[in-house]
């Protein structure tokens, strides 16, 4: 999906695109992903909804602006990033955070999810999003019988997320770009073991 489609599909799901570059030493978009893989212990939370409940679109926006709300992800200026491909139907994923603003008129888990940027389908969700200061990862999907948002804080604090960078950091397959990423996340938030 090229830049444009992907800005077209981010406006009709209520997202105003802000910037399409971001700071270095963001956590890579790929490894936002594995949040998904996170446990309790590793402060996720959850917010879902079964897929035969009436008003499951209305239920599943509800439950992302609250967690989204509740953990801190939106400031005032209702800014944050999301995580996209940008590459064209026939290339290998070029993924990466743009930053958009949530407008009063969203629907993420609908329109959203049904563009292709957000999931596959209405009430089909599978995104990442991550708060401008890069602390919290908010991540849509779907499973078999419900969809929702996790939330995990503090991904740097967090091993899987660690030592997928740092694997994909030696593959000689990453794209270079990406290894980039992974290695200023792992500069910016250094721990004792690294």
């Amino acid at each position: 999906m090229n830049e444009e489609r992907v800005v077209e599909s981010l406006i009709r799901a209520g997202l105003l695109w802000c910037q399409a570059e971001v700071p270095d030493g963001e956590l890579p978009v790929s490894a936002a992903w594995l949040a998904v893989g996170c446990r309790r212990e590793d402060g996720r939370r959850d917010e879902t909804v079964n897929r035969n409940a009436p008003q499951l679109i209305e239920k599943a926006n509800a439950g992302w602006l609250r967690l989204a709300i509740d953990s801190g992800f939106m400031g005032e200026d209702r800014e944050f990033l999301v995580g996209v491909d940008c590459a064209d139907e026939q290339s290998t994923p070029v993924l990466r955070w743009v930053r958009v603003r949530l407008s009063d008129d969203w629907d993420v888990m609908g329109i959203g999810a049904a563009s292709g940027v957000l999931g596959s389908a209405a009430g089909v969700p599978e995104f990442v999003m991550l708060s401008v200061d890069g602390n919290i990862i908010l991540r849509g999907t779907t499973w078999k019988d419900s969809i929702g948002v996790l939330v995990v804080q503090n991904p740097h604090m967090i091993q899987i997320i660690r030592d997928y960078v740092k694997r994909r950091n030696v593959n000689p397959r990453t794209p270079d770009r990406e290894r980039a990423e992974g290695e200023a996340w792992l500069r910016k938030h250094p721990l004792g073991e690294d």
